[in-house]
């Protein structure tokens, strides 16, 4: 149910060096001449949800010093500042230090004192706030370290001068050595407010009372740290005075118990939140039914004890002003109505819960009412059952949601041809001979509007975009160490490359029929970052709430600071959008599991305080690939340990990703939609027509559209990219982006040949495309994506149906060969694909199909 969410806080154990400066010394810094801080630095204040936390632990905010890198977060070791927090900086200076000292001065300086190890700290605290300050060098590093807590008086007026307030506002509660004792006058009147008593208080080391609202609960959820299992114990009993009702156990095997006073419920547990240590946690709500009502309005009521057992009079005007029509009410303890959309669908989504298996039977059976369409397995291994009336289709499922219990989940539809993408539209119009030639440069919708375009700071797909590729080692992890050269590196990037397979240049100006030649220069030395490989690795930053680590993108803007000064970044940007086209990174570490030793291509997201990319020369990175020299060393098995290699397969798949194609295998492992054929999957080989028609290397393809058949002839995709189409319907506007199924001619020649292709057998092959556009808004802005192979739920553009699936042969082969056919298929909206074809002949560069309307 519900349970107390925590962020993951990094605690940084750091070790502390000698200072040479007296005590006297020191104290004649601090109350000296003010300074005025240095503020030419990365990081000048507190993020906004840092400042939060601060007001929260502290009751303010403690002021900043500008630095290079920081840390900021709860302390909760068991030591003095236990609770309270820890602040340290990385990369100033004494003198900055004291410009520090300087502003803390405020508070007032109680002490200094030398700890054994030799540091210095400084003491500041005045009636609210206790600080403790140093600074030392570790590891080569410069820090300013800072611990505070609150120097806690009274929040109702401490008669005693204890710190710790008057424990006779809440009698029976004195556990002893607790730092919080009673609500404060004003939590006290939130809770008299809203349910008009006040529950038990706890003594405790810190706490939090907070509103909150879930599903159809609202309440006040009130939170402690640092009580024992005794403590929850002596805390349980004083509920007695509230009328019992259950105990349950929540999904991570929590127990819960329940309580009811009038109206409001109470729910408290103690548990273990692993970041924080125990908590002990409590929920006062009641029930807002809002407008779902919860009156008795007749029509569906066959379940006795459920709370609602009819759609609200507002309800069945959506449905009917929607669709015409008003879906079955299965009566439930709680449940939605909400609009949505989704890819080219509009509709309805109507879902409860609190229903039994038992419910969901009968209440499927009312639908026999519509007509059945079919039943599918969704990615999660839940059925779906699908129904049609009229232009509307309906979706309707049973299935655990884990967190809130069992959910009937139904849908209500129909496709939106209009803005918001997809594939409805009326067929082409037959020009005389059965085929319709496409022109994909006359759709609205080309390159660079989808994520796998990716945005218009991407690299160039056709001339000669810049590539700078910086090879990377450390002084812990040096090149010569590992015998590694430039020369193997040019080799693998650069124009007739000696390799095992194609040199990145070769691969690209091959498979994009010439299209593609990239301007690549390959550094002639190695450049080393500022710090050893293990710094790079933990650095992390703040983005949008989240930790994410950011250690490859410090050394690509070092690196390229230091570039700036020997010669033009500026040449690096050939569309002149303000972005270098392309940046690879070449590191020395050894390829494993984590991210920071494996290979991805990313985009920049290490920025200045104020969201600007760093700039050099006028030009700033955006897309940039990482991965280390050793992927050259892959061998046939999959290992890494071939020093006799030379194989660019994983910088041809990365540098794909920079021009915008997405990965073709589904990192959840649930299904393997392109069976690894495909350079973006896990194989060598050529680029798939649907990327090419991304890309923009083939603008044209052939539609068909005969109302009887036609046989045409199609040349081996390798030669120039020969291509048909077949479809349930077609739109010039949306070009690509779209639903449709695509047959190419495959030979083992050009980048397929001499042992790198996909199949055994040559011959024809089908991918089933549903690149639909979906319309998003984001700040303001419209944007516009479609989804891709991934069925991982924590991916947001993970899959409703692939992006790109191969679709096979009724021999259960990817290749149709003479006398193969393309068996009964059906397009992602449940409709049996019109076209089929028949393969006439294959001989040498050219096959000959029939294609017949069903």
């Amino acid at each position: 149910m519900k349970k107390l969410l925590v962020l993951t806080i990094l605690i940084f154990a750091l070790m502390f060096s000698l200072a040479s400066c007296s005590i006297s010394d020191l104290i004649d810094m601090v109350l000296g001449d003010e300074i005025t801080p240095n503020f030419d630095y990365t990081y000048t204040d507190f993020t906004t949800s840092q400042k939060n936390e601060l007001n929260k632990i502290l009751g303010e905010v403690i002021p900043f010093a500008p630095c290079d890198d920081y840390y900021v977060g709860k302390h909760t070791e068991k030591d003095d500042f236990e609770n309270g927090i820890h602040y340290y900086t990385v990369g100033n200076s004494l003198e900055e230090f004291n410009d520090y000292l300087d502003l803390l001065k405020k508070y007032g300086m109680k002490d200094v004192y030398l700890q054994d190890d030799g540091t210095v700290w400084y003491v500041f605290a005045n009636d609210t706030i206790l600080i403790n300050v140093a600074y030392y060098n570790y590891g080569g590093e410069d820090y300013i370290d800072l611990y505070a807590k609150r120097n806690i008086k009274a929040d109702d007026g401490d008669t005693d001068n204890d710190n710790n307030g008057d424990n006779n506002e809440n009698p029976g509660n004195e556990a002893s050595g607790y730092l919080y004792t009673s609500f404060t006058s004003s939590e006290k009147a939130m809770f008299n407010e809203f349910c008009g008593f006040v529950i038990p208080f706890i003594a405790n080391d810190q706490y939090y009372v907070e509103e909150y609202t879930l599903e159809d609960e609202i309440g006040i959820n009130f939170y402690t740290f640092g009580n024992t299992a005794a403590d929850f114990a002596s805390y349980k009993a004083m509920f007695s005075i509230y009328t019992y009702v259950d105990t349950y156990q929540d999904e991570y095997g929590d127990d819960w118990f329940t309580y009811q006073n009038g109206d409001f419920y109470i729910d408290i547990s103690y548990y273990d939140t692993l970041d924080y240590g125990y908590c002990v946690d409590v929920y006062v709500y009641t029930y807002d039914s809002g407008d779902n009502g919860g009156a008795d309005q007749g029509g569906n009521d066959t379940t006795d004890g459920y709370l609602y057992t009819s759609f609200t009079s507002s309800e069945k005007a959506m449905f009917n002003e929607f669709c015409g029509f008003v879906i079955p009410f299965i009566a439930n303890d709680q449940y939605y109505v909400e609009e949505y959309t989704l890819e080219d669908e509009i509709g309805i989504n109507f879902y409860t819960f609190g229903n039994t298996a038992a419910d969901f039977a009968s209440y499927k059976a009312m639908f026999s009412i519509y007509t059945y369409v079919d039943t599918y397995q969704d990615e999660y291994g839940d059925d779906w059952f699908t129904y049609q009336n009229g232009d509307f289709y309906i979706d309707i499922s049973y299935y655990d949601t884990l967190d809130y219990g069992y959910c009937v989940d139904v849908y209500v539809y129909t496709y939106d041809s209009g803005d918001n993408g997809g594939n409805i539209g009326e067929y082409i119009p037959d020009d005389g001979d059965g085929v319709y030639e496409v022109d994909f440069t006359d759709a609205e919708n080309v390159k660079n509007v989808t994520d796998q375009g990716y945005y218009l700071d991407g690299c160039p797909t056709v001339g000669s975009p810049a590539v700078l590729v910086i090879p990377i080692d450390f002084r812990d992890i040096t090149a010569s160490s590992k015998g590694y050269n430039i020369d193997s590196i040019k080799n693998a990037f650069e124009e007739n490359g000696a390799c095992d397979y194609y040199s990145v240049y070769d691969y690209y100006y091959i498979s994009s029929y010439g299209q593609l030649t990239l301007d690549i220069t390959v550094l002639d030395f190695w450049f080393r970052p500022q710090y050893s490989s293990t710094y790079y690795q933990t650095a992390t930053m703040d983005y949008y709430g989240d930790t994410i680590a950011i250690g490859d993108q410090l050394i690509m803007d070092e690196a390229l600071a230091y570039l700036s000064q020997i010669m033009d970044l500026s040449a690096f940007d050939s569309d002149g959008n303000g972005f270098i086209d392309a940046v690879i990174l070449i590191n020395t570490l050894e390829i494993g599991d984590d991210d920071f030793h494996w290979a991805y291509r990313y985009w920049n997201v290490y920025t200045d305080d104020i969201g600007y990319y760093f700039e050099y020369d006028g030009v700033s990175a955006n897309d940039y690939m990482w991965a280390s020299y050793q992927f050259l060393f892959e061998a046939e098995d999959g290992s890494f340990d071939d020093s006799n290699a030379m194989n660019t397969y994983t910088y041809i798949h990365e540098f794909g990703h920079i021009l915008g194609a997405d990965d073709y295998y589904d990192t959840a492992g649930v299904n393997d939609p392109m069976g690894g054929c495909d350079i973006m999957d896990a194989m060598s080989g050529d680029h798939n027509a649907f990327t090419k028609f991304n890309y923009g290397w083939l603008t044209t393809s052939r539609l068909v559209t005969t109302e009887a058949s036609v046989t045409l002839t199609l040349e081996n995709f390798s030669k120039n990219g020969d291509t048909i189409i077949i479809a349930n319907n077609w739109s010039t506007n949306l070009g690509a982006y779209q639903e449709y199924y695509i047959i190419v001619y495959y030979r083992n020649t050009g980048l397929n040949g001499d042992g790198f292709g996909y199949f055994s057998r040559e011959g024809i092959i089908v991918y089933h495309v549903n690149a639909s556009l979906y319309k998003d808004e984001y700040e303001g802005e419209i944007y516009y994506d479609i989804y891709n192979n991934n069925t991982d739920y924590y991916d947001d553009y993970g899959t409703k149906n692939n992006l790109i699936e191969l679709v096979v042969s009724a021999n259960d082969t990817y290749t149709y060969i003479v006398g193969d056919s393309l068996h009964s298929v059906k397009d992602d909206n449940g409709n049996i694909l019109q076209y089929t074809f028949t393969v006439d002949s294959i001989e040498g560069d050219y096959a000959t199909l029939t294609f017949t309307k069903r």
